[in-house]
């Protein structure tokens, strides 16, 4: 890692790669324990057993290593028959999106000799590549700038470096995007094209598609924000510039109306609650779910179409951002997610108010990165809040929107720096 570290010429960029990667494996090691030890179950257990089983099926007889390709429903068949009807990871493994990581555990299970810990470690490695990877991104967008504040929102997180260090559907889904994000911005930005990327992003595009698609539909919204925000902005006319962007407004609602758009958010929707309701499931069956341990709406109330989610939308977001609150925690994890939550809602409030509440809107439209971050931040707080039901797994699962809302943060705090920075050099222009 020191040796890696090197090749930096920023020795805080060096000091920031070295501490993110030891709290990555620190969160590793962490996580395994905690599962455990601590809850005695878990997702990382299931992914873990479902790559055994494959693994064990191919020792028996080499032929089968075609299961390392087969789909759900011949795995699960398999398994039925091999283990019976319940028990074990029944059912889980017909799940598309947790048997892609069982293949993915399995694989990696080969290089660990079939260590549980060792493989979580890797997972977690991968993790911390990719944050890295988006890490360099944001601070070169930001011209280097509040690096420091910058490495603790992005790579310093407790709950990204914890919930995000594990053989997790979320290590992988944060890393894979971290690289993804990376590869484009080097490919469309900085005209460094390479066959090797652009492999490396198809594969990485892949496997998040797999396991979350929710990510690459936001992603590519977000995307579409930033092409569509650089076209309007080579509009000099506020006029003719808020034309465009009514136009823009009044063909988006018309297509969203022609091709059933809420019926395509409920399919959305209603996608993203299956696969974020395996860990809520194991909950359920273990422990009682307390009325303070809720998130935003309850299974009961869920509503996937337009109409629904358009009146649940600012609860769901607050939510996810900023719930649960410190008189909210009745566990340690919640007390932790509900400091970290506190944090999160006194520094927006803080920035709102330094730059005037409206000013704090109309930096969003200044830099089209700060508007594609807030995009992408606000959609995948809407898609979890709207679709995870216990405070718990909302600290779990919205680690991946925490680096672009953090990213934001850290901008609009680069601005107010500048400002105040710009209005001393005035002051002391004029005396």
């Amino acid at each position: 890692v020191k040796k890696q570290s090197v090749k930096y010429d920023d020795e805080a960029l060096r000091k920031f790669f070295i501490t993110a990667f030891f709290l990555r494996m620190t969160g590793s090691i962490l996580y395994s324990f905690v599962v455990q030890y601590y809850y005695g179950y878990g997702d990382a257990f299931t992914y873990y057993a479902g790559g055994n089983f494959i693994i064990e099926q191919i020792q028996n007889n080499f032929s089968d290593i075609s299961l390392l390709f087969a789909s759900p429903e011949e795995l699960q068949k398999l398994y039925a028959f091999q283990e019976g009807a319940v028990g074990g990871v029944n059912g889980y493994i017909g799940i598309p999106s947790a048997v892609a990581v069982m293949k993915l555990s399995a694989w990696v299970s080969v290089l660990t000799f079939n260590k549980f810990l060792i493989t979580s470690i890797l997972f977690g490695f991968f993790a911390f590549a990719g944050q890295w990877k988006l890490f360099m991104v944001f601070n070169d967008i930001n011209k280097r700038n509040n690096q420091k504040l910058l490495a603790w929102g992005v790579l310093y997180t407790p709950s990204i470096w914890f919930w995000g260090s594990g053989l997790m559907k979320e290590s992988i889904c944060l890393g894979a995007l971290g690289f993804i994000i990376s590869i484009l911005y080097k490919t469309f930005i900085k005209n460094q094209f390479s066959i090797k990327n652009i492999i490396l992003l198809v594969c990485m595009t892949y496997i998040v598609w797999l396991i979350k698609s929710y990510i690459i539909i936001i992603l590519a919204i977000g995307l579409s924000t930033y092409i569509f925000f650089n076209t309007i902005s080579r509009v000099k006319i506020f006029l003719i510039k808020a034309f465009i962007i009514l136009f823009f407004l009044f063909i988006s609602i018309t297509i969203a109306f022609f091709s059933n758009f809420g019926e395509q958010l409920r399919i959305l929707a209603e996608e993203s609650k299956a696969q974020v309701d395996t860990f809520q499931r194991n909950y359920e069956a273990t422990q009682e779910e307390t009325e303070s341990s809720r998130g935003s709406i309850s299974g009961s109330q869920f509503d996937p179409s337009l109409t629904g989610i358009i009146l649940h939308s600012p609860i769901a977001v607050f939510t996810c951002l900023f719930r649960p609150f410190l008189w909210e925690s009745k566990k340690i994890f919640i007390f932790f997610s509900a400091l970290e939550s506190t944090f999160l809602l006194l520094i927006t409030a803080y920035l709102i108010y330094k730059k005037k509440f409206f000013g704090f809107f109309k930096e969003l439209f200044v830099n089209p990165y700060i508007f594609m971050a807030f995009v992408i931040a606000i959609l995948f707080a809407l898609i979890i809040g709207f679709t995870t039901y216990n405070f718990g797994t909302i600290a779990r699962y919205r680690i991946v929107l925490l680096p672009f809302y953090f990213f934001v943060l850290v901008r609009m705090y680069s601005s107010v720096e500048d400002k105040k920075n710009n209005n001393s050099n005035v002051n002391f222009t004029i005396n």
